[in-house]
């Protein structure tokens, strides 16, 4: 037992017991003080630190603070420790605290015994933040010190710290290459405490437990491997985990199988995802240099095909011992991959992704991609002539086919009936199958029925319209050959194939060589003669021989249907079409399914530029749409302003010219009416007589002489302008017609407003029916004259010779009056509401054309709408190409890598 250990554990008392074992502590130190005391030069440090250990560990606190505070010497400082662990026992931390710290010494025993009872302390009191300090500070230091690494560990779990347990763990692994510190690790990583570190992290500590251990590395790894997946860190862990592949020699193949596993599924999901190439680049090579390398050789068909697809694509990523590893592996696996499954998974992602990027991919990409997945049924693609080719699958469906239809028809065995007309925008269900005439280019009819001969020998039939001259890649027979199991050539018996007929089978069979191609002569029921039968059949064999050597030819009586010519039938497809969807024959269906996803593909190329080109079509057409309109609404606005221009002109011209004529007739029937004063008049009253006359014939003239012709004016007016208005309709008219053949539909609907003209005659019949004025002061007025000729009246009109005077008076100033103040009065208030009406003129003349530019704004507004969304959308296809290119490139990668599983297997079986 080392001194150290005995002053830890405050038993340094025990070093005087050695010879008094059996006698008590205090009676051993009480004579040992006492011995010492007796010497010349004593020192009773010792004894004093001895004696106050064994009164703490009676509980008596003060007796072993008062031994230790007179200790000196080398056990000084330990003394001084001792001391403060007293005071702590006491309750005084604070003192116990100032003691500790201020404890200077170079044991490291000593330092890390303070700094576990200042943590304690600390805990205690919860003072968290100097617990860490002092933790963290003797973790870094003293991590060999007994139990500081398991109080740390502890102490950051209770303050769910789980950043600083793992911390620790990792440390404490890479440091002591301990299995329990691994348990504790892994522990941490399946709980997820490890998820807020970069993967890089975790770099050293995996090689450490990769030398100490090789199992627990890859409990490790794929704990990580979990935890990291799908998260943000994701791309970072790869990039980790392939360094350490890449770094380390790896054993038995089958050892190595879980992460064989993970990097499989790893290397799916990122072709899956959505990570761009550039991305992709930094991880993929690697990721398929480690899975191959980790992989047994049996399971290498996967990983092997996609090395040597991944190189087709990008060459010189991969280095060249993989490569050739991936070239030899991929014939040496066996093929435990479901070629359907991971097709029709491909099929979908990339529907899906076409979908999300409006690359729409029709109904029947969608309807083939199911129809190729039935795997139990033989897809007999027929074509030929058409009258023979109807009448042999209209003898086997009993359904009657047209003869020369130029639709592709689908039969299909199934309980329930139905008919639909697939097209790529959309599906519509039919009653019969006369109507497949009109369907759209490029759909097809599917036929369900409850056909027997179908569902006996797991049969469909794809009937194609017969050969026409137009290019062979555009006909149905070709488009379908490398889908379908294979091709049935049906003639007529009166019939030969004709060299166009041979040279378009011969371009089908180079585009599908897969597809095997054989023959049917129908109605040999014609010839009756059985001898003839066999001629006419060895005699087509034989000059089909040279071009179609593995082709069969079966003589077809159709008009007879019996067991027995269906049994012939039967047994022909059978040796010739027919495969065991559990061998190899499922093998050829995910080979047809992969062509099928490769057409898609290329599809989708051209529907992305053609999106491309449409957007800059549209951009452009829109743009000299805008122009267009944009000068048709000014021109309008030019129309609007001309009409208005010319309707009130001939509206206020002919108010001038009445306005005119009454000027010069008013004042002469005002001076006129001078005849109404007589000799005889009374002049005390005359002038009231007089106005009031005056008046009336103002008033007669206005509504017996000038409203009529005022209402004839006018009308005439109303028509003129009604003619005008008719003239800019149909002005509007025609160029809107014009616009709409180029939008190619009634886009634009420019009425202008008649109502305006009702409103109009309405008014101005309302106005020129009777004018009602206001009677005008013409002779009660208060000017000098006036009221001279006035009180004259009344004052001299008694005497009888003044009469005279009087009324020669007033005739004179009745004649020799203007009246063009009075004049002007009247006209006021006679053309007070014409003037009303000529004001509201040009407001009327705005509703009228208002509605054919409302429509043209809108239509300006939204074809700017449309032109900026598109340019929008063509800024970002080209400053992204990548959102498409990449997805579109890793879909064509996929496809490649299945080619090359299956034309490795094929090899395979070939060889075998």
């Amino acid at each position: 037992m080392t001194v150290e250990y005995q002053l830890t554990k405050k038993k340094y008392y025990e070093t005087f017991m050695q010879e008094n074992e059996n006698q008590p502590p205090v009676k051993v130190l009480g004579q040992a003080y006492y011995e010492e005391q007796q010497k010349e030069w004593y020192d009773l440090s010792l004894v004093r630190l001895a004696q106050g250990e064994v009164y703490f560990h009676n509980q008596d606190f003060e007796s072993a603070i008062f031994k230790w505070e007179n200790v000196n010497g080398e056990f000084k400082l330990w003394a001084k420790k001792n001391t403060a662990d007293a005071h702590y026992e006491l309750g005084l931390s604070t003192l116990a605290e100032e003691l500790y710290l201020s404890i200077e010494t170079d044991s490291k025993v000593l330092k890390a015994e303070i700094a576990l009872k200042l943590f304690s302390l600390y805990t205690d009191h919860n003072n968290i933040e100097r617990a860490y300090e002092v933790i963290n500070e003797l973790v870094a230091s003293q991590p060999d010190y007994p139990n500081v690494t398991a109080i740390a560990r502890r102490f950051y779990e209770e303050q769910e710290d789980f950043n600083s347990a793992v911390e620790l763990a990792v440390d404490e692994c890479i440091r002591t290459e301990s299995l329990n510190w691994f348990a504790v690790l892994k522990t941490y990583v399946d709980k997820g405490y490890t998820a807020n570190f970069i993967p890089n992290y975790f770099y050293q500590v995996m090689i450490a437990f990769y030398k100490v251990d090789q199992v627990y590395f890859k409990q490790l790894v794929s704990a990580l491997w979990k935890q990291y997946k799908s998260q943000p860190p994701y791309l970072a862990w790869i990039k980790t985990i392939n360094d350490i592949f890449l770094n380390i020699e790896v054993g038995l193949y089958d050892y190595w199988q879980e992460i064989s596993t993970l990097y499989q599924e790893t290397y799916t999901d990122l072709m899956e995802s959505d990570h761009s190439v550039k991305e992709l680049h930094e991880v993929i090579p690697n990721v398929l240099t480690n899975w191959l390398k980790i992989t047994n050789k049996s399971r290498a068909l996967f990983p092997s095909a996609a090395v040597l697809s991944w190189n087709e694509k990008f060459p010189s990523t991969i280095d060249t011992i993989t490569i050739e590893n991936a070239g030899r592996l991929i014939f040496e696996a066996r093929n435990d991959i479901d070629g359907l499954e991971y097709h029709y998974k491909l099929c979908h992602g990339i529907i899906k992704w076409a979908n999300e990027n409006g690359l729409e991919v029709g109904h029947t990409f969608k309807w083939w991609v199911d129809f190729l997945l039935d795997a139990h049924t033989t897809h007999l693609l027929i074509t030929g002539t058409n009258a023979a080719a109807s009448s042999f699958v209209g003898s086997i469906t009993e359904e009657k086919v047209p003869q020369n239809h130029e639709t592709t028809f689908v039969f299909i065995h199934d309980e329930e009936e139905s008919i639909q007309q697939i097209a790529d925008q959309e599906i519509i269900p039919m009653e019969t199958i006369d109507g497949a005439e009109q369907s759209p280019h490029q759909a097809l009819v599917e036929v369900k029925k409850p056909f027997a001969f179908l569902d006996k020998h797991n049969c469909s039939c794809i009937i194609t319209p017969s050969f026409t001259e137009q290019e062979t890649r555009e006909q149905d027979a070709f488009k379908y050959a490398p889908l379908a199991d294979g091709l049935l050539f049906v003639l007529d018996a009166k019939e030969s194939l004709l060299d166009e007929e041979r040279e378009l089978l011969l371009e089908i069979k180079e585009h599908a060589p897969n597809t095997p191609v054989h023959f049917v002569i129908n109605n040999m029921d014609s010839l009756y003669n059985q001898a003839t039968i066999e001629r006419i059949t060895k005699e087509f064999e034989a000059s089909i021989g040279a071009d179609f050597p593995q082709a069969h030819v079966l003589a077809y009586t159709p008009h007879y249907v019996s067991s027995q010519h269906h049994g012939d039938l039967a047994q022909f497809i059978k040796a010739n079409f027919y495969y065991d969807p559990n061998d190899v024959g499922v093998e050829e269906r995910a080979r047809r399914l992969l062509f099928f996803i490769q057409s898609m593909l290329k599809s989708l190329v051209e529907k992305r530029n053609q999106t491309e080109n449409h957007l800059i079509e549209s951009i452009k057409w829109n743009e000299d749409m805008l122009v267009r309109l944009n000068g048709f609404l000014h021109r309008v606005d030019d129309l609007e302003q001309e009409k208005a221009s010319s309707i009130v002109s001939a509206y206020h011209g002919i108010k001038e010219d009445i306005s005119k004529k009454l000027k010069n007739k008013i004042p002469r029937l005002l001076k006129k009416s001078s005849e109404l004063v007589k000799e005889d008049s009374d002049f005390s009253t005359v002038h009231i007589e007089l106005n009031k006359q005056m008046n009336m014939r103002v008033e007669e003239h206005l509504q017996q002489d000038v409203l009529p012709k005022f209402r004839i004016s006018l009308k005439d007016w109303i028509a003129t302008s009604n003619e005008e208005l008719i003239a800019s309709q149909v002005d509007i008219e025609e160029v809107a017609e014009s616009l709409n053949k180029m939008y190619n539909e009634q886009k634009l609907t420019l009425a202008c407003d008649f109502k305006v003209l009702d409103d109009w005659r309405r008014d101005v019949n309302r106005m020129a029916n009777r004018v009602q004025l206001d009677e005008e002061n013409i002779l009660l007025r208060v000017n000098p004259t006036q009221l001279l000729l006035k009180g004259a009246g009344k004052l001299f009109s008694s005497i009888l010779q003044n009469q005279t005077l009087l009324y020669n008076q007033y005739k004179k100033y009745i004649e020799s009056q203007d009246y063009q103040d009075i004049t002007e009065s009247m006209l006021a208030k006679f053309f007070m509401q014409f003037n009303l009406f000529e004001k509201n003129l040009e407001v009327d003349i705005e509703l009228f054309f208002e509605k054919p530019k409302e429509v043209l704004k809108e239509t300006i507004e939204e074809t700017q709408a449309h032109i900026n969304e598109n340019q929008d959308v063509l800024s970002h296809m080209k400053a992204n190409p990548e959102a498409y290119h990449d997805p579109l490139t890793l879909f064509q990668l996929r496809l490649r890598q299945y080619e090359l599983m299956v034309k490795a297997t094929e090899e395979v079986h070939y060889n075998v």
